[in-house]
């Protein structure tokens, strides 16, 4: 695919900015601020936090320029969509993993005069703070050898929160900080924390003037994934559309489109993030017992047995093919899939040996890296932000090499 997009084509990424801009900054109430800090010629890195499914069309929309991005290759699967997102400025990169094709081209595209736009988070944050920034990322400032610009983004995640259904009206502006130049025997250090301070936000304390909305509980189960009350995995589902209840110890809670929550009964009002950032405790990750008969090692344990899964597998990019229904097992070594239908399933084992790297696609979709293949386990009915969690913690605590960053 990179090589039909050597030089690019940007007749339709002009004729948005002419016509549809206005537009689309006053629909989406997008205000800018920094933006004469900006290179008026020639290339630079724009490095931001990501929280907004459409993060990469607001940075650029301010722009008046054309300005490229690296996006999650699962946008460009379908002929169509694949064909808009190439047309405005986005390529594929795969996540979970440094994919040096997506880092070729965008040296060729640096090299040809043109802005980019990265990421540095791997992927959108889930409850409003921005996360970690990969360490890869200060290798390819040196390697790119442009002007960085970090960029803030605030409100966005507030307009759309990743575990929700439904997208919200809500103010978001986007600052643009002065572009600086880093020297390539630049400790990495210094980059990542130079980027991790400026682009750093937390949008559950973001005021805004307003937030207009429906259905502020919908999908709130996907970051909550554990009752705060009881503890219980998997407990909480939404009733009304406005509240959350413990089907356990029947503990409820109402929710807000501010991203904020409270008891029933109670007055007080805290930051959803406050709940999800005690979703995770390393004495709660323990074994669990099951039914079925595994084939598993005499040192084995499991910690995690998902409701029904539909795997599949990716022959050639980007061509899906399913391989069965069935249930997915998290274990101290490897990742287990049991296909459904059969009194002696023939098990699919993925060792963390073999894993390159992992990510969620679309909310609902744990997906895995291997050497020629993926691994996609669709899992509608659950959290799959508690998957990735728990595996990526195991994966670490059986002494297995991080994956690539």
């Amino acid at each position: 695919m990179l090589d039909l997009f050597k030089t690019p084509k940007l007749y339709f990424y002009k004729f948005i900015l002419l016509v549809l801009q206005p537009f689309y900054i006053r629909y989406f109430r997008l205000k800018g601020v920094g933006l004469e800090n900006l290179p008026k010629e020639g290339p630079y890195l724009l490095v931001a936090n990501h929280s907004h499914l459409l993060d990469p069309f607001f940075i650029g929309a301010l722009i008046r320029r054309p300005v490229f991005q690296m996006a999650s290759n699962e946008f460009f699967r379908k002929p169509l969509m694949r064909r808009f997102m190439w047309a405005m400025g986005a390529f594929p990169r795969k996540k979970g993993f440094v994919d040096f094709k997506s880092i070729k081209y965008a040296i060729h595209l640096v090299r040809k005069g043109f802005p980019l736009v990265i990421y540095p988070e791997g992927g959108r944050n889930w409850d409003g703070e921005t996360l970690p920034i990969l360490k890869s990322t200060a290798k390819l400032v040196k390697l790119l050898d442009v002007p960085l610009v970090t960029v803030v983004s605030k409100g966005n995640y507030l307009a759309f929160p990743r575990w929700a259904d439904k997208k919200r009206k809500s103010p978001i502006t986007i600052y643009y900080n002065k572009p600086v130049k880093f020297d390539k025997k630049t400790p990495d250090e210094e980059i990542i924390d130079y980027i991790q301070k400026g682009i750093y936000n937390n949008d559950n304390y973001t005021k805004v003037e307003y937030i207009k909305g429906k259905e502020p509980a919908v999908g709130l189960p996907r970051l909550l994934w554990r009752c705060p009350e009881c503890r219980v995995i998997d407990a909480l589902k939404v009733t009304d559309n406005n509240h959350i209840e413990c089907t356990n110890c029947g503990q409820k809670w109402e929710i807000n489109l501010n991203c904020f929550m409270r008891k029933e009964g109670e007055n007080e009002w805290a930051a959803i993030k406050e709940y999800s950032d005690i979703m995770f405790r390393e004495d709660e990750i323990i074994p669990i017992e099951v039914k079925e008969k595994l084939p598993l090692t005499e040192d084995e344990k499991v910690y995690l047995k998902s409701k029904k899964v539909e795997l599949y597998h990716e022959p050639y990019y980007p061509k899906l093919e399913k391989v069965s229904d069935g249930k997915l097992y998290l274990t101290s070594k490897r990742l287990l899939f049991c296909p459904d239908g059969s009194e002696n399933p023939e098990f699919i084992s993925y060792p963390f040996s073999d894993i390159r790297g992992s990510s969620i696609e679309r909310n609902y979709i744990f997906q895995i890296v291997l050497d020629n293949d993926i691994g996609r386990f669709e899992m509608p009915e659950e959290s799959c932000y508690k998957w990735e969690i728990i595996y990526r913690y195991i994966r670490r605590k059986g002494g297995f090499t991080p994956e690539e960053e």
